[in-house]
C-alpha cells in the first residue's frame, strides 16, 4: 500500500514540477525582458528528442537490435521529456507573445496562438491515446503475456509498413482513384506539417537567437524554399481533397460510399484553400515581390486581387484567424473522426504481418474455449 502511494506521489510531482516551471517562465516573460530564445531552446530539443524516440521505436517493432525493456524505457523517457519540453516552452513563449503583443512588437493574435496549439496538441494525444490504446487495452492485456520478441518477424513488419503505410499498395489494387486521393492528402498532410515544424525554427528560432532574421528577406533561397514546399504540399492535399469529391459522387448509391469521409474532406480543403488565400494576402501587401512565383497557387491570388487595398490583403487578420484556428481545430478533429483510422488500420495491417505471435494468440483462444476460460495459458 505504501509502495502505491509512493509511486503515486513520483507521478504526481512528475506532473506538476514541470507545470510550475512552465508558469514561472510564463510570468517572467511577462515583464518584457527576456528573449524568446529558451522558449525556442526548448521546442528545438522536445524536436530532437522525438525524433530519438521515434528511432528507439523503430529499432524496437522493425529489428531485433537491443533489449526490448530497455528500448521500451528509453523510449518512454525521450517522449515523456520532449512532452514536458514542448509544454514549458510554450509556457516561456506565450508570456514573451503577450509581452511583445502589449507593447506593439508582434500582432495581438499571437496571444491566442500558443495556448491554442498546446491545447489542441495535448487534445489530440488524448484522442489518439483513447482510439489507438484503451480501446484495445483488454485485448493488449489478455495476450500480452503471450506476444514475444524472440517471436516477432522484423521483415515482415517492414515490408507492411512500407506496402500499408507508406504506399498504400492495397489500396491501389482495389482503387487507383481512392489510392490517388488517399496518397496525395495523407502524404501532403505529413509533408506540410513537417515543413511547418522545421518553419518555426527558421522562421521565430533563428530571430530569437540573435542571428539574421532570413524570413524577412522574401527573395532568399532558403524562404523561396519553404514557400515552395507550403505551396506544392498544400497543393497535394487540395488535389487529394477534390478527388475525394469527384470519388464520392462516383460512388453515390454504391456499397463503397461507406468509405467516404466526406466531412473530413470537406474540412481539410477549407482549412488548405484559407491557407492559400492567407499566402495571396500576404504576395498582395508585398506588391508581389521577385521570386513569389514558387508560390504559384497564392500568386494567383494575390493576381486576382492586387495591391494593400484588395480584398486578400484587407481580410489578412480575419483570414489568419480563420486559417490558423482551423488547422488546429483539424488536429482535434483526427481522433474524434474516421481520420483515426488512418492511424490504427496501419497497425493492426503491422500486427497482422506477425505469424507467429498470431498463431499463439490462436492457440491462447482455443485452449481457453477448450478450458471454459481465457485466463493464461498451462
Amino acid at each position: 500500500m505504501n509502495e502505491a502511494i509512493t509511486i503515486v506521489r513520483r507521478r504526481r510531482r512528475r506532473i506538476i514540477l514541470p507545470i510550475i516551471v512552465g508558469i514561472a517562465l510564463f510570468i517572467f516573460q511577462l515583464s518584457g525582458q527576456y528573449s524568446a530564445g529558451l522558449a525556442y531552446g526548448l521546442l528545438f530539443v522536445s524536436v530532437v528528442l522525438l525524433i530519438a524516440g521515434m528511432a528507439a521505436l523503430i529499432l524496437l517493432v522493425f529489428t531485433h537490435v537491443g533489449d526490448a525493456k530497455s528500448l521500451s524505457a528509453t523510449m518512454r523517457w525521450l517522449f515523456t521529456v520532449a512532452g514536458w519540453a514542448y509544454v514549458i516552452g510554450v509556457f516561456d513563449l506565450s508570456g514573451h507573445f503577450i509581452a511583445q503583443a502589449l507593447i506593439g512588437q508582434v500582432e495581438l493574435q499571437w496571444i491566442f496562438f500558443g495556448p491554442a496549439a498546446l491545447v489542441s496538441i495535448v487534445l489530440f494525444d488524448i484522442g489518439m491515446y483513447q482510439v489507438i490504446y484503451s480501446k484495445n487495452q483488454p485485448t493488449w492485456e489478455r495476450y500480452r503475456q503471450h506476444i514475444r520478441r524472440e517471436d516477432a518477424e522484423p521483415a515482415a513488419m517492414r515490408d507492411a509498413f512500407i506496402t500499408d503505410v507508406a504506399f498504400h499498395t492495397n489500396l491501389m489494387s482495389v482503387s487507383g482513384l481512392r489510392w490517388l486521393r488517399h496518397t496525395l492528402m495523407f502524404w501532403g498532410f505529413v509533408l506540410l506539417f513537417a515543413v511547418e515544424v522545421a518553419a518555426v525554427f527558421v522562421r521565430e528560432g533563428i530571430p530569437a537567437f540573435g542571428w539574421t532574421d532570413i524570413w524577412e528577406i522574401l527573395d532568399h533561397p532558403v524562404r523561396l524554399a519553404f514557400d515552395f514546399a507550403f505551396e506544392f504540399f498544400g497543393f497535394m492535399v487540395l488535389t487529394g481533397c477534390l478527388l475525394a469529391f469527384i470519388w464520392r459522387i462516383k460512388a453515390s448509391n454504391t456499397d463503397e460510399s461507406k468509405y467516404a469521409d466526406t466531412p473530413s474532406a470537406v474540412f481539410l480543403f477549407l482549412v488548405v484553400l484559407s491557407g492559400f488565400l492567407l499566402e495571396g494576402g500576404r504576395l498582395a501587401m508585398d506588391g508581389l515581390p521577385a521570386g513569389s512565383g514558387l508560390s504559384f497557387v497564392g500568386w494567383i491570388f494575390a493576381s486576382m486581387a492586387p495591391g494593400e487595398s484588395g480584398f486578400l490583403a484587407s481580410a489578412y487578420t480575419p483570414l489568419w484567424y480563420l486559417h490558423v484556428f482551423g488547422s488546429l481545430g483539424f488536429i482535434v478533429y483526427v481522433p474524434a473522426h474516421r481520420l483515426a483510422h488512418s492511424c490504427a488500420t496501419p497497425v493492426g495491417r503491422m500486427m497482422n504481418s506477425q505469424k507467429k505471435i498470431l498463431a499463439r494468440k490462436r492457440e491462447h483462444s482455443l485452449r481457453g474455449l477448450m478450458s471454459g476460460t481465457r485466463g493464461p495459458m498451462k
